[in-house]
C-alpha cells in the first residue's frame, strides 16, 4: 500500500489484549478508545472500575430518574391499578345486561379510553434507566457484572403485573448495591426482596403447623427453597436432596409481602409473618437450625453463601458468560 493511503493509526486493528477487555468484559469499543495504552495493562483498565464507589447505583434522587419508584412504592401503584381496573370491569358487567334489557335498544356511548397499565409505564422508565447507564460506561465490566446477576437472580415480568412494576426496582435494590460486594449479602437482600417473593409464590407457602396453616389448612409451596438451592447456590447434583428442599421451604414460610389492605405492614413491602412460619427446628445439608423465627432461614442462607458447592456454582458461571460457553479445565475451580 502506498504510504499515502495508510489507515490512520487510530483505524488501525485494535490489538487483542484490548479487544478481549473492551468485547469480552465491557460493552464494547468506543469512538476514541486508546486501545494501545489499554492493551498495555487490560487487567487496570477494568479495575479502574472496580475502585470506583457506588459505582453500580441508579438512584431515583437523579433529576434523570425523576420517574423511577422504589419496590414498595412500584407495588403500591400496581396494586392501585389492579382494583381500578377491576372497578371497571364491574361497572360494564353491570351495564351490560341493563342495556340489553332496554326495549329501545342499547344507547351508543362514546367509546372510553383504555386504562393505562400502570405497570408498563414503571417498567419502562427503569428500562430506559438502565440502558442510560449502560450507554454511560466506560467500559461497562461494572454493567456487565450486573447484567450476570440479574440474570442469576432472575424474576419473570410475565409472572404478574405486580412483578412486572417491580422488576426494575429489585435489580436496583437487590443487585447493584451488592455487586461488588459480597454474595452473602447480595443472596439476602434478593430473597427478601418483594420482587423475588412474589415470583416464587412464597406468599402462598405457609407452615402446615403454623396458626394460619392450622386455620386455613394451607401448606408449604417449594417454589423459592428450591430455586435458592438448585439455581441461586449450591447447583443441579451438589449432594442435597428433595428432604432438603422440604425443610427449607418450611424454614422459609412467613417471608412475604404485605398485602393492599396493610395488615401486616406498608403494601408492598416485606414483611415476616410469623402466624404463618412453620414452627419447630429444621434441617439442611446436616446441620440443625433452632427456630429463631426470621432468623432460621436467614442463618441457612448465610451457610449456603458460603458452601464449597456454592463457590463451584457460581465460579462456573462466571467463567462462561465472561470466557466461553466451555470454559477451559480450572476456569471454574
Amino acid at each position: 500500500m502506498e504510504a499515502g493511503l495508510a489507515l490512520p493509526a487510530s483505524n488501525a486493528t485494535p490489538p487483542d489484549p484490548a479487544l478481549a477487555a473492551l468485547h469480552r468484559f465491557g460493552l464494547g469499543a468506543r469512538p476514541g478508545d486508546d486501545f494501545a495504552k489499554i492493551a498495555a495493562d487490560p487487567r487496570g483498565y477494568l479495575k479502574t472500575e472496580l475502585k470506583q464507589q457506588d459505582i453500580a447505583l441508579i438512584s431515583p434522587d437523579d433529576p434523570r430518574n425523576a420517574g423511577l419508584l422504589d419496590s414498595t412504592a412500584a407495588i403500591q401503584a400496581s396494586m392501585a391499578a389492579a382494583m381500578e381496573r377491576k372497578a371497571a370491569r364491574d361497572v360494564k358487567a353491570v351495564m351490560q345486561p341493563m342495556a340489553a334489557d332496554d326495549p329501545a335498544g342499547p344507547a351508543v356511548a362514546k367509546p372510553k379510553p383504555a386504562l393505562p397499565r400502570v405497570e408498563a409505564d414503571i417498567y419502562r422508565d427503569d428500562a430506559q434507566a438502565r440502558l442510560d447507564k449502560a450507554l454511560a460506561a466506560t467500559p461497562g465490566f461494572v454493567e456487565r457484572l450486573v447484567g450476570f446477576w440479574s440474570n442469576h437472580f432472575c424474576v419473570s415480568v410475565a409472572k404478574a403485573p405486580v412483578v412486572r412494576a417491580s422488576a426494575g426496582a429489585f435489580e436496583r435494590e437487590a443487585i447493584r448495591p451488592f455487586v461488588l460486594g459480597r454474595f452473602a449479602d447480595m443472596l439476602l437482600a434478593v430473597e427478601h426482596h418483594p420482587a423475588m417473593l412474589f415470583y416464587l409464590d412464597n406468599q402462598q407457602s405457609i407452615g402446615p403447623d403454623s396458626r394460619a396453616g392450622k386455620r386455613r389448612g394451607r401448606g408449604l409451596n417449594e417454589n423459592l427453597a428450591r430455586e435458592i438451592l438448585e439455581l441461586h447456590t449450591l447447583g443441579v447434583g451438589s449432594g442435597y436432596a428433595q428432604a432438603d428442599v422440604t425443610s427449607f421451604a418450611a424454614m422459609l414460610t412467613g417471608w412475604t409481602m404485605a398485602g393492599r389492605e396493610g395488615r401486616l405492614g406498608e403494601p408492598g413491602s416485606f414483611v415476616f409473618n410469623a402466624n404463618a412460619h412453620q414452627p419447630g427446628k429444621a434441617a439442611l445439608l446436616g446441620k440443625t437450625y433452632p427456630d429463631s423465627g426470621m432468623g432460621q432461614a436467614e442463618a441457612a442462607l448465610n451457610d449456603i453463601a458460603r458452601h464449597p458447592a456454592t463457590a463451584r456454582h457460581i465460579a462456573t458461571k462466571l467463567a462462561r458468560h465472561f470466557i466461553a460457553d466451555d470454559p477451559p479445565a480450572g476456569a471454574g475451580a
